[in-house]
């Protein structure tokens, strides 16, 4: 997105909780700014500090955002647009158990005897792919988590398509992005009303892999990037623990990408 002059996306702002104390002032029964109108104040300055905010630190462009990895009612703004993109969560979960290993997040003891043998040797879970995902409950947890997070995203575009909210969305999938990036990239410019010759040309950064398809390092936060190798990790029992808590948000990936 940002190859294009008119646009300014570069971090994740996390505003998450400024939208959760909003909703506890908003639910607080003694309060002023819990009645009706007084809420509509409440929200309306709300938005516009967001909305300002954002512009602030983006800098003078037509389009500033925030991408922030998050489900689209946590901080939702009436009217303004949203690129939503979801990743195949099979793909997620492999990556999130990089993440833990490589920023030391406390995800329960087993992931903790998988961070020892990290620490001993970046390459062993390369090596012994199918041990990265070996613990039951964690591989449940993820897919659990992952699933309600998917199935509330489509509730609320469902509800803008039946235009019960003011929410303009454009949705894509990560793996159909991969596989024709500049015919995406150039839809979502036309969904943002700019021109796409503008635009500067793709590059190395922009594909799978980030310019190389053998990329693979598993000590660094860009780590592999393309879509569909959660298939060298899983085995058939992991799988079918992720399939057993996930399968109404695959259901709808797949279903609503046909």
């Amino acid at each position: 997105m940002n190859l294009h002059p008119q646009i300014a996306c570069t971090g994740e702002f996390h505003l998450r909780p400024l939208f959760e104390s909003v909703r506890a002032i908003q639910s607080a029964p003694w309060g002023i700014l819990s009645r009706e109108k007084q809420s509509a104040f409440l929200e309306d300055a709300f938005y516009q500090m967001v909305k300002q905010l954002i512009r602030d630190v983006c800098g003078n462009k037509r389009w500033c955002g925030d991408r922030t990895p998050c489900s689209l009612r946590s901080t939702f703004v009436p009217g303004v647009r949203q690129l939503y993109i979801t990743r195949d969560g099979r793909d997620a979960v492999v990556s999130w158990a990089y993440h833990t290993l490589n920023y030391n997040f406390n995800a329960g003891p087993r992931m903790q005897e998988n961070l020892q043998r990290f620490k001993a040797d970046p390459n062993y879970f390369e090596q012994h792919k199918q041990e990265l995902l070996a613990c039951e409950t964690v591989v449940r947890e993820f897919a659990s988590q992952w699933n309600a997070a998917i199935v509330d995203d489509f509730q609320m575009m469902q509800s803008a398509d039946r235009a019960e909210i003011d929410l303009p969305y454009y949705w894509i999938r990560y793996e159909d992005l991969q596989t024709d990036t500049l015919k995406y990239r150039n839809e979502i410019y036309q969904f943002l009303g700019l021109s796409a010759a503008k635009a500067s040309p793709l590059n190395a950064l922009t594909e799978p892999g980030f310019g190389s398809a053998d990329t693979n390092r598993p000590n660094d936060f860009y780590r592999r990037g393309r879509a569909g190798t959660w298939q060298e990790y899983f085995t058939a029992e992991q799988l079918a623990w992720f399939n057993d808590e996930a399968s109404e948000a695959l259901r709808l990936i797949s279903k609503n990408a046909s």
